[in-house]
């Protein structure tokens, strides 16, 4: 009974558009277990076309190819790749071999794709070795072996998962003779063992040494010569498994990849993680920054703090029905009450005369924990006044292009409200933002100017907790307050630190995104460059999966070489950054925590 038999076998290339090329016209014949089979012919007859529909390498075809009584045809793809790892062992004319696995990885690598334990690939590999005459050669590189040597080393790999049908394509094509006739008769007891071998060849002296020739012509069989009777053994095939390269496999292939190309793989690695260590010392700059400024801005203000006047101007006044309401506000837990001038202030320095008044922008009373950016000497006490900078210098003289702020703070001014006046010792100066002339004093003092009766503009609510300011902000501008959050300022500031660094990691995200191209191109340029090696996985029955899950695996291992040398230069630059920093700052303005939970990709980690 046959075991191979085709029917009606055709098989025609698109050439063109419009072109045509049949290779096949129609074969029907038959093949046993046993035999020696030469399938003979010129170049360009269909003989390597016929061979590859056979190992389910090409299915693009009509007719019918029916093994053991099933058809090729209803196969899926899945169950065409389980068909090469279990039926089918390749012998390639040019060897074939992964140049980067040695002769014992090349043999084993057929057998991933199995059921077979690790160690039991290892011995098997040995035997197959023995067998083909190469004992003690296991180690060795395909480079470092004759061409006789590398076709036993196939020979063996297409024995390793036992299959049933050996397709060798001209497999002493390019060997001298002696190594040709001792593959020939490898070939021979491999088929007196029970196994269909078919020879592809253009040789009628190596088709002699088979047990039956079928000549091939123009796409048809024109002869089918039986050399010799074959006994048939009906040797239950070992039960192999076919299944998917595991992961370890995976990355051990990918590792010698990476290895057999190492120069142009550091030179991938090293420009990825330039783009990657930009993106970091970016975000861990931002971040250095943020505390910077968050303990330096957080030191002059209180984050439950909500400074509230009566109007968008601060025009008008609290009266104690408006105090009393504020302080029952459910979150309050004390309000400071404070007074800037409403009515025009005035001021002269008391040697001046009278006719030397000039106008203060703002005149206000401090409170309990009244702080300020103090310039030059000490917070007023009663009798008392603490100047702006810019009062500063239009009452104070200058020496060699400098404020003499001792000479000023021997000073006396005389304040004018409504015309009620007072003499104040000028106790220091503090910086502000606004470059206008203000001042503050006492409540004492402040109450004098009034005539006893302070009229409280401005005040200072302090929240219980952090989670009641949202609320407490929200309810007094229901109430027709105006309410600004303290910590609102450093909102701003780090609104724009956030705004800066998206600008420089846009830019730095160019140099990350160059070198994914780079692995891209890379990963193209080895998949150009091993094709020999895919479809040597393919032939072995390795599913499109495999390669694909290969290729990501050695994506993976770029990127994560990639990843912590990139992590190591920022830190390493960060490092140095502080240390040349610290002395002027006392701050570590690129976070290096932040670098460590980048490359932890922990709770910082910006994607």
């Amino acid at each position: 009974m046959a075991y191979l038999r085709i029917a009606n076998l055709k098989k025609t290339y698109q050439v063109s558009r419009t072109e045509k090329q049949q290779v096949l016209k129609g074969i029907d014949i038959e093949f046993k277990r046993g035999e020696f089979v030469a399938l003979l012919g010129e170049s360009g007859c269909g003989k390597s076309t016929f061979i590859n529909i056979i190992g389910g390498l090409d299915f693009d075809y009509t007719g019918s190819v029916v093994l053991d009584g099933y058809f090729l045809r209803d196969f899926s793809e899945k169950e065409l790749d389980d068909y090469r790892k279990k039926k089918i062992g390749f012998i390639f004319q040019n060897y074939n071999l992964i140049k980067h696995m040695t002769v014992l990885e090349n043999i084993m690598i057929a057998m991933t794709m199995s059921n077979v334990g690790y160690s039991e690939r290892v011995e098997k590999a040995k035997a197959l070795l023995k067998q083909v005459g190469l004992e003690g050669h296991h180690n060795k590189l395909p480079n470092q072996l004759s061409g006789g040597q590398k076709q036993r080393v196939a020979v063996a790999r297409a024995l390793a998962n036992d299959p049933e049908i050996i397709l060798a394509d001209e497999p002493t094509g390019s060997l001298d003779k002696e190594s040709a006739q001792a593959i020939l008769e490898i070939l021979s007891q491999i088929a007196d063992s029970g196994k269909l071998v078919i020879a592809v060849t253009h040789s009628q002296k190596v088709a002699n040494s088979c047990s039956r020739i079928i000549k091939l012509d123009d796409g048809i069989i024109i002869n089918d010569t039986k050399l010799k009777e074959t006994v048939t053994k009906t040797e239950k095939p070992k039960n192999i498994k076919p299944k998917s390269i595991s992961f370890i496999e995976l990355v051990k292939l990918a590792m010698r990849n990476l290895l057999q190309t190492r120069n142009r793989s550091i030179l991938v690695i090293v420009g990825m993680s330039i783009g990657i260590a930009s993106v970091i010392l970016m975000f861990s700059l931002s971040s250095g920054i943020k505390n910077y400024i968050n303990t330096e801005v957080s030191t002059s203000m209180n984050k439950l703090q909500i400074d509230v006047t009566a109007d968008s101007t601060g025009s008008t006044n609290f009266d104690s029905d408006d105090i009393t309401y504020i302080e029952s506000l459910d979150g309050v837990d004390y309000l400071i009450k404070s007074s800037t001038t409403n009515l025009s202030a005035e001021y002269k320095l008391s040697s001046q005369t009278d006719s030397k008044y000039a106008t203060l922008l703002a005149l206000s009373s401090v409170y309990d924990g009244f702080t300020t950016s103090l310039s030059y000497g000490d917070y007023p006490e009663d009798g008392e006044i603490l100047i702006s900078l810019a009062l500063a210098y239009k009452i104070g003289e200058i020496k060699d292009g400098n404020l003499d702020y001792e000479n000023l703070l021997t000073k006396k001014l005389v304040i004018n409200i409504d015309d009620t006046t007072t003499i104040l010792y000028i106790s220091g100066i503090y910086s502000s933002e606004s470059e206008y002339d203000s001042a503050f004093i006492n409540e004492t003092d402040m109450s004098t100017l009034y005539g006893g009766n302070i009229p409280y503009n401005k005040l200072y609510v302090f929240a219980t907790d952090i989670d009641y300011i949202d609320a407490l902000v929200s309810d007094l501008d229901t109430l027709g307050y105006t309410a600004i959050r303290q910590d609102t300022t450093l909102e701003d500031i780090l609104s724009y630190v956030d705004l800066g660094t998206l600008v420089l990691t846009g830019v730095s995200s160019i140099s990350l995104f160059v070198s994914a191209i780079m692995i891209f191109i890379v990963l193209y340029i080895s998949v150009v460059e091993r094709t020999k090696e895919i479809g040597v996985l393919r032939a072995i029955g390795a599913r499109r999966k495999d390669i694909r899950r290969l290729f990501i695996v050695e994506a993976g291992f770029l990127g994560l070489f990639a990843g912590i040398l990139g992590s190591l230069i920022s830190f390493t630059i960060g490092s140095v950054t502080n240390a040349t920093l610290s002395s002027s700052y006392s701050v570590d303005f690129v976070n290096n925590n932040y670098i460590i939970s980048f490359g932890g990709c922990g709770n910082k980690c910006p994607y």
